[in-house]
């Protein structure tokens, strides 16, 4: 391909690209590779992988289509500025990209939330969850009574039970913060 075949192209693809074009793109990719990497993790137990790959899958699935709706449906907007050609290309695109951003950031949580959840329970509803028993007991230590004796004259109220004293340093709060990456 000569340098002027490129040329072309590449003005035909700047004059011709949409907002929607590269965020349907990177889903459609996401489709495939976060669902991949999320099995990758050898940390996770297999049904937690299992579980948040089919739904990033799910998820990603929802976004195609809804990008390139919103993205569409929000370009419509560009037909109230019919004055200038140039304007109304511009609006057609800034729209766009408003939709797709319209998109990212209401659409598909909305749309996901309606759609992952009971799709996720039709594919688990073969491995009915059973409702684990709680082991519960009580492990907290008494509290000591305070006697309700008068208050001397000293000010001071005699206790009949000692205090439990807790000894803690400061760099056990010190050295308490989480680890990441250990």
């Amino acid at each position: 391909m000569s340098i002027a075949g490129l040329k072309k192209f590449f003005t035909y693809i700047g004059k011709n690209n949409k907002p929607i074009y590269p965020v349907m793109a990177v889903a459609s990719a996401e489709i495939v590779f976060r669902p991949l990497f999320t099995m990758m993790d050898k940390k996770s137990p297999d049904e937690t992988k299992k579980y948040t790959a089919l739904r990033e899958g799910i998820t990603e699935i929802v976004a195609v289509p809804t990008y390139w709706a919103c993205g569409e449906l929000a370009a419509k907007g560009a037909d109230l500025f019919k004055t200038d050609p140039k304007a109304a290309m511009r609006a057609k695109h800034n729209l766009m990209t408003a939709g797709v951003w319209g998109a990212a950031l209401l659409v598909i949580p909305g749309l996901c939330s309606l759609v992952v959840k009971p799709f996720t329970e039709r594919i688990y509803k073969n491995k009915a969850r059973k409702a684990q028993k709680l082991d519960i007991t009580d492990n907290t230590q008494s509290v000591p009574t305070v006697s309700k004796q008068q208050i001397s004259s000293t000010g001071r109220v005699a206790l009949q039970t000692k205090l439990p004293v807790y000894n803690y340093k400061m760099a056990d709060f010190a050295n308490s913060r989480m680890k990441v990456g250990l």
